[in-house]
């Protein structure tokens, strides 16, 4: 008697957003704070949950030309050394 056993297809997983893995990291820096993170694409409200920062808070980019502000739903690829601050959101009232 033959007994097939069917294996089931293999997925490639996804990177995660909010990933706790320890294999690599790097460092950036946040209000002139060192912080340790994994490398790569990050979503930007995940990575400011991940730091503690204020969700109220706008993430910007140091950048040689100025600040660069991040919406929270756009994604980051991160590098080590690169430098970001924070600032409250502006806005008009109607």
């Amino acid at each position: 008697m033959d007994i097939k056993v069917e294996t089931p297809p293999v997925f490639e997983p996804e990177k995660p957003d909010f990933p706790d893995d320890h294999a690599k990291r790097i460092t950036i820096e946040v209000d002139s704070v060192t912080h340790e993170v994994r490398p790569g694409e990050w979503l930007v409200s995940t990575l400011k949950a991940k730091l503690g920062i204020d969700p109220s808070r706008i993430l910007a980019e140091i950048t040689p030309n100025g600040l660069i502000d991040l919406d929270d739903n756009s994604r980051i690829h991160l590098r080590d050394g690169e430098k970001f601050a924070t600032h409250a959101r502006t806005g008009s009232s109607s």
